[in-house]
């Protein structure tokens, strides 16, 4: 729970320093690049299971409303008697409904495949995984959005790692 507390915290002062010189930019058509900061956490009580997840997105406009993605992301799961950790590097894209604007929602979907390194303990394995899934940005400046969605995603780890995931997160464009 402290290192989640600890990221939220570092998420939330990246957004501050950013927030200023993003709103400065008022052309979307201005706008070639986009960071992404999101992640997920689940507390389970029963099996006592903790899960953390945070992401970091690069992404780069080559129309005003698709976006190439690079995603690096790390998980870390806690359970009585043995941890394990996943990280993984996806390539892939976003493609926003409507042109972005200023003060409003604009949905989105995304896909992205690469590779997940798996540590659960005396078994290690980098193994294919994807990703697919959308959500809207509600943008609060000219180019600052906090972005919510689901996303289903697939490791092919040893465990079988498959699901569907809420996420939130904060997006700048510059």
């Amino acid at each position: 729970m402290k290192k989640t507390l600890t990221a939220l915290a570092a998420a939330a002062v990246l957004a501050g320093i950013a927030w200023p010189a993003a709103s400065q930019t008022t052309q979307f058509q201005s706008i070639g690049n986009e960071v992404s900061l999101f992640g997920t956490w689940e507390d389970r009580k029963d099996p006592d299971i903790e899960t953390t997840r945070l992401s970091a997105r690069y992404g780069r406009y080559f129309r005003p409303q698709i976006v190439g993605t690079l995603e690096l992301s790390r998980e870390r799961t806690e359970v009585p008697g043995a941890d394990s950790a996943m990280t993984a590097l996806m390539v892939g894209a976003k493609y926003y409904f409507t042109p972005l604007r200023p003060q409003s929602i604009v949905p989105f979907v995304d896909a992205s495949i690469g590779f997940a390194h798996s540590d659960n303990g005396p078994d290690d394995s980098t193994d294919l995984a994807w990703q697919f899934g959308g959500g809207v940005s509600w943008f609060f400046t000219s180019t600052t959005s906090f972005d919510a969605g689901l996303q289903l995603f697939y490791a092919d780890t040893d465990s079988d790692t498959k699901g569907t995931r809420i996420f939130v997160g904060m997006t700048t464009r510059f």
